[in-house]
């Protein structure tokens, strides 16, 4: 039997779903049934990062404790799949991941060890301890080089180009990763495998960014700075940083370095991850370097996607006010309506733009007008002419000649060669996550 593992991100656990939240999961579903019902076995997994600054201090100011606020925030996703037919079973994601189960602080620390103990491809140690002093960005989870800030003309300190809010300065004592070790490994992998990341696109942009030279990585943070995270092993003073922690829960919830799961060698080297192309970085560079260190495979594919726009092409925030609301999706459109756009509206890959009206006009021109009309004129002629009875499909011999001025193939054959061909090519087009052309096949 073929086997299929496809994951989203896990969602940071500090804020309230939204729509790119829901598109990546949706993504991953229409996959997920796609696959089972031609006979795969899949896994699914969808879920919640649960670790970090950013979560302990959106607790501390909603007056909740880290552990409340992931616990909300991850049934609060949990609630919004569930809306738009995403649940979990038989038909829906396999595991709802999150990096607070027990298991995984297990599989984490074993992953840690791991890297630890192996040697660089330079023959250095892969961790080793320091003193970092740099720029931080708490909702990234990471620390920003010069390039990946801007001034601000109000204040001295610098701002971070995905979030446009204040960075922090950080100097303390980290572990850190050798990721400058690895720049050369991971560009003859990248080169000889180019479709372990796509778009193209993207796979340059990744390319160019080990290219222009590989830092290492600060690895964890200082107890007494961050105290809600996995403890380093062997230095309790230290948690993991977030990304070390979050990216190894592909791998822990198939059994990776605890007893509770398992799978691991069945699913692992079907891994294919979807990703925003804001995160893309974090899943090739780092989490392939971390790989390579704990001897493990890379994952067979990481797909960028591109990012939701509103219907004029701007980037989508509160201080527009041009986000959209999900409660009204569910509240004035079909599930499968909504599912449908998702995939239809996008290239995946690419931007799409998202507004009501986009929507609407989707629905009417593909659903309502399209299909709708075809299905409703179809079953009026069967009971208007034939009296209800579907027919057998073949045409008599006396309406052959009719058949042929209205261009409608006579030869069954003829037909059942178009449906093979239509069938093909949206398979074809599907498992390439070509999911809008495949649609427009259909």
């Amino acid at each position: 039997m073929k086997v299929f593992y496809v994951t989203t991100p896990i969602y940071y656990a500090n804020s309230l779903p939204h729509l790119g939240h829901l598109y990546t999961t949706v993504v991953a579903d229409v996959i997920t049934k796609h696959k089972r019902q031609r006979g795969f076995d899949t896994f699914f997994l969808t879920g919640t990062d649960e670790h970090g600054i950013n979560i302990q201090r959106t607790a501390e100011k909603l007056g909740k404790t880290p552990k409340e606020q992931v616990d909300f925030i991850a049934e609060e996703l949990k609630k919004t799949f569930a809306d738009f037919g995403i649940n979990q079973g038989p038909n829906g994601y396999s595991i709802f991941m999150r990096t607070t189960y027990p298991f995984h602080y297990d599989g984490a620390r074993y992953f840690w060890q791991q890297i630890a103990k192996n040697r660089t491809p330079k023959g250095n140690s892969n961790i080793y301890k320091g003193h970092y002093e740099g720029w931080f960005c708490a909702p990234c989870a990471a620390f920003k080089t010069e390039d990946e800030y801007k001034s601000s003309d109000e204040s001295a300190v610098p701002l971070c180009l995905i979030h446009e809010k204040p960075l922090e300065r950080v100097s303390e004592e980290s572990y850190f990763f050798r990721l400058s070790d690895y720049a050369e490994t991971l560009l003859k992998i990248i080169k000889e495998n180019p479709d372990k990341i796509r778009p193209e696109a993207r796979r340059n942009e990744v390319i160019a960014f080990i290219e222009r030279g590989l830092q290492d990585l600060s690895i964890s943070r200082e107890r007494k700075n961050v105290n809600w995270g996995i403890p380093v092993p062997g230095d309790d003073n230290h948690v993991m940083y977030v990304w070390l922690d979050a990216l190894s829960n592909y791998i822990t919830a198939l059994g990776y370095g605890n007893n509770e799961r398992s799978g691991f060698d069945k699913y692992w080297p079907h891994a294919h991850h979807l990703v925003g192309k804001d995160i893309l970085r974090f899943h090739t560079v780092y989490w392939w370097a971390f790989l390579l260190a704990a001897g493990l495979q890379l994952p067979k594919l990481v797909f960028a996607h591109g990012m939701w726009l509103d219907a004029q092409g701007r980037k989508m925030g509160k201080t527009l006010g041009n986000i959209i609301d999900l409660n009204l999706l569910k509240k004035y459109f079909q599930t499968d309506a909504v599912r449908y756009f998702l995939l239809r509206e996008m290239v995946f890959g690419q931007d799409g733009n998202f507004g009501y009206e986009n929507l609407i006009d989707r629905i009417n021109a593909d659903l309502a007008n399209g299909l709708g009309n075809l299905v409703a004129r179809t079953l009026t002629m069967i009971d208007r002419y034939r009296q209800g009875i579907i027919p057998n499909g073949k045409i008599s011999e006396k309406n052959y000649i009719f058949a042929r001025r209205a261009s409608v193939p006579a030869d069954e054959q003829e037909i059942v060669t178009i449906l093979e061909y239509a069938r093909n090519e949206f398979i074809r087009r599907f498992d390439n996550f070509e999911f809008s052309q495949a649609l427009e096949t259909a």
